[in-house]
């Protein structure tokens, strides 16, 4: 609600001034007390305006740039303390499929633990520790087995001082 003061006329309204005053004070008051919406008029000096005592320094333009914006709490918590393009960050960052990376990428073995027995997939072929032996293994089938104290047992010939 926009209110206005109706002030009685200097040297006239001899039987109105009474009700123009008091319906002003009515006003005034229901304003203050939130009875009622206001639509302030609000003029800036060289001093600025303030809010609840706080001095606003954002201008006419920077406070237009908020209209229609409708994030919300948890999305404004959510770039907090962001220093820099969040768009030129995400676009820094590589692609799930088929990256491109220069120099050396560091990238983590896929191991499975379960009931004390870690197993490294490494495509067809996966190593699998029980019990300190090493199973190495293809297609499902373990193919060689090396101990803790160091024996050696393999499926298959063994060529020793061959080449690949």
């Amino acid at each position: 609600m926009t209110f206005s003061v109706t002030k009685p006329t200097v040297g006239g309204d001899a039987d109105g001034w009474g009700t123009k005053l008091n319906n002003a004070l009515d006003d005034i008051v229901s304003a203050h007390n939130g009875g009622a919406e206001t639509t302030p008029n609000v003029v800036t000096s060289g001093a600025g305006w303030k809010v609840n005592g706080v001095a606003v320094t954002a201008s006419a333009t920077e406070l237009n740039k908020l209209d229609g914006l409708s994030p919300t709490t948890i999305e404004l918590n959510r770039v907090d303390g962001v220093t820099s393009n969040i768009q030129t960050q995400l676009d820094a960052k590589a692609p799930l499929a088929s990256p491109t990376f220069t120099g050396t990428a560091t990238i983590p073995t896929a191991t499975i633990t379960t009931a004390n027995i870690t197993t490294v997939d490494l495509g067809d072929w996966t190593i699998t520790e029980s019990s300190g032996v090493l199973y190495f293994a293809t297609g499902g089938t373990n193919k060689m087995k090396l101990e803790a104290n160091g024996d050696l047992t393999v499926v298959g010939n063994v060529t020793a001082y061959g080449t690949i």
